[in-house]
């Protein structure tokens, strides 16, 4: 940029003409240069030469144009014409403009030209800003670098749909300035957000110009949703309301978030409740049934649009401890009315020993005597409640010597009934017919036809046998049960469990000298069961790494020997191997079978190599086993596996 320029045509009989400009002045309100111009006389020559056609054009303005008729006597220094114009900058202050001249020197027409550019000094215009990040609520420092020193500058921010003025027409170069928390409304959904600062620069009470930079806001991280409380209430269900207390294994709890809340336009956009085993993202929710006593306490966090996370709350309930009353020992005897245990006593001394959940001294139970004829179906009330530990005596001497009878004592609570049973034989002798010879008894009176009943301990010297086409004996404890069995025509051997309804010990034929099909714990898979998987179908094995083999063999669950050989081709000297593979998850994953692995050393010739290993597989997964052979072998290049072979066989 410069003050002043000039150009100077070419000469012609040694007279040129020189177009000088300078400035005179420049106005910042209008963005503004005056100049003044000359247009003059130059060049080598002493004399005169006779001149017209003068013409000047600056910034695209002819300034000054003669009529070529119009001539004079031009010399060196001859001020042809002079004059002033004014220059409208860019807006940004700068301004390069064009300017020529031409004559017609000696002749009439035009001999010589010049052209230039000439370049204004810079008017000051709009000052730059910058700011610093911040967070919401504390200061950003903002810094103005001004054009002129008699600049003021107006300072404005926009962020979101808000806007509002920081300063006006100051003449400080830093400006503190603090954003307001209330901004945080613009952006519910993000921690921060972008604002754009204005700064409109002022020459007195012009202002020529505006710049703008943009600085990053942030939400403070104290900034978060927020909860009033979390509650719990009773869901008393079979707890008595008046308990007023939770229970365990009989109380539930609601729990309710209050009073969630976002902050500064956020919204809640997930709830989170945990405690006790329980976990819920509902505002409000129900537990299962609580099953730990003692304190329990729950927590529970929201979560906002911006993503944060709420002060945690508590409660915490207290859960009284309760199990179902619990029989430690019962004992049910032949006595008399005074309770003096008499193998002829037509009364029943019972003694129960029991225990039972207090529930903070809210619980209690009642107890109950029944009885009956072993025969009978129906009950008898004796109308007897008992205390735990302590002997007491009923049935109201109708207990008949000559019948048993079975006793059931009850426990009930607030929330469920024990029952026991017992039983309580006839009176005690040594032998007894039963009326009508068709019972017999020992140790007991003899109470059922075509039956031997025993009620004393038996000891055997010498075998018992039982024949019958499907004989079979029980063995039961008046709740669950046990048969040995053995089925006609050789099937149907074994141990079945009544209760269960499954066999535990089974064999459904034998052989002549090994038993067949033997099956144990209701597998399906008998004990001796083979399985195989042999291939001679060639497959290729890669050098250096394990490979599979064509024998794969599917198990169910049961202890397994397992016995596997492999022939490879003829190959190089080097290594070649085997070893055993199990899956318990249906082939998705398989391990080595623990001292499976078997390699060996190669010839320095070529040479066929055969390979054996064994092993002892189990499993009690639901998925069987599943068993692979595995190939290895390292000459440098694949070599065939001729042939494989797989056994295994079931022994528990």
């Amino acid at each position: 940029m410069a003050s002043s320029g000039s150009i100077t045509t070419n000469e012609k009989e040694g007279r040129s003409v020189t177009l000088s400009w300078s400035i005179t002045s420049q106005s910042v309100d209008k963005n503004t240069s005056t100049i003044a111009w000359s247009l003059k006389g130059s060049g080598s020559a002493s004399g005169w030469v006779m001149s017209g056609g003068f013409k000047a054009v600056i910034n695209g303005t002819t300034v000054y144009s003669t009529s070529t008729d119009s001539r004079i006597q031009l010399y060196n220094g001859t001020t042809i014409a002079s004059g002033s114009t004014t220059i409208t900058h860019n807006s940004d202050g700068t301004k390069s403009f064009s300017y020529s001249c031409e004559a017609g020197v000696y002749t009439y027409a035009v001999s010589v030209t010049a052209s230039g550019t000439g370049t204004l000094t810079t008017i000051p215009r709009a000052s730059t800003v910058s700011a610093t990040n911040t967070n919401m609520g504390s200061a950003s420092t903002i810094t103005i670098t001004r054009a002129s020193s008699s600049f003021t500058h107006t300072l404005t921010y926009a962020f979101g749909s808000t806007t509002g003025t920081i300063a006006t027409k100051t003449t400080s170069t830093s400006v503190s300035w603090t954003p307001a928390l209330t901004l945080a409304n613009q952006i519910p959904k993000a921690v921060s957000g972008s604002c754009t600062i204005t700064c409109d620069t002022y020459s007195g009470s012009t202002k020529v110009g505006s710049k703008t930079c943009t600085l990053t806001l942030t939400v403070p991280s104290s900034v978060k949703p927020t909860i009033t409380s979390l509650t719990a209430a009773r869901v008393d269900g079979t707890v008595p309301v008046a308990w007023a207390i939770y229970v365990q294994s009989k109380s539930k709890a609601t729990l309710t978030i209050n009073g969630a809340a976002g902050v500064y336009g956020s919204t809640i956009s997930s709830y989170e409740i945990s405690g006790g085993g329980f976990s819920s993202t509902a505002s409000s929710f129900t537990t299962g049934f609580l099953t730990t006593s003692g304190t329990i306490t729950f927590t529970a966090k929201v979560t906002d649009s911006r993503g944060r996370v709420s002060d945690a709350k508590t409660v915490s309930i207290s859960v009284v401890a309760y199990t179902n009353p619990t029989c430690s020992s019962h004992l049910s005897q032949r006595a008399t009315s005074g309770g003096t245990v008499s193998d002829d006593g037509t009364y029943i001394k019972g003694t129960v020993s029991f225990s039972y959940s207090s529930c903070s001294s809210k619980n209690t139970v009642t107890t109950a005597t029944y009885y009956k004829k072993s025969s009978a179906s129906s009950w008898t009330n004796a109308s007897k409640s008992f205390s735990s530990g302590t002997a007491f005596t009923f049935g109201s001497g109708a207990i008949s010597t000559e019948s048993s009878y079975d006793v059931k004592y009850t426990i009930t609570d607030a929330f469920t009934t024990v029952t026991i049973l017992d039983t309580v034989s006839t009176a005690a002798v040594l032998m007894d017919f039963k009326a009508g010879g068709k019972g017999l008894a020992i140790g007991k009176v003899a109470e059922k036809d075509n039956t031997f009943e025993v009620a004393l301990a038996e000891h055997h010297t010498a075998n018992i046998t039982m024949e019958k086409s499907s004989p079979s004996v029980t063995l039961t404890n008046g709740t669950n049960s046990v048969s040995l069995h053995v089925g006609s025509g050789g099937v149907n051997r074994g141990v079945y469990d009544n209760t269960g309804d499954k066999w535990l010990i089974y064999q459904n034929a034998s052989g002549a000298n090994i038993p067949q099909s033997l099956f144990i714990g209701g597998h399906s898979t008998a004990i001796g069961t083979v399985t195989d998987s042999n291939s001679t179908t060639a497959k290729s094995c890669a050098s250096a790494t394990w490979v599979d083999s064509n024998s794969l063999v599917t198990v169910t669950a049961g202890v397994y020997v397992i016995s596997a050989n492999l022939n490879f081709a003829a190959g190089t000297a080097k290594r070649r191997g085997i070893r055993l593979q199990v899956s318990t998850d249906g082939g998705s994953t398989y391990s080595n079978l623990t001292n499976s692995q078997v390699l060996f050393g190669g010839s320095t010739t070529s040479q066929t190599i055969y390979a054996h290993t064994s092993g002892i597989a189990s499993t009690t997964s639901s998925n069987g086993l599943k068993i692979k052979l595995q190939a290895y072998q390292d000459t440098g290049a694949a070599i065939n596996i001729t042939s494989s072979y797989l056994r295994v066989v079931r022994i528990a």
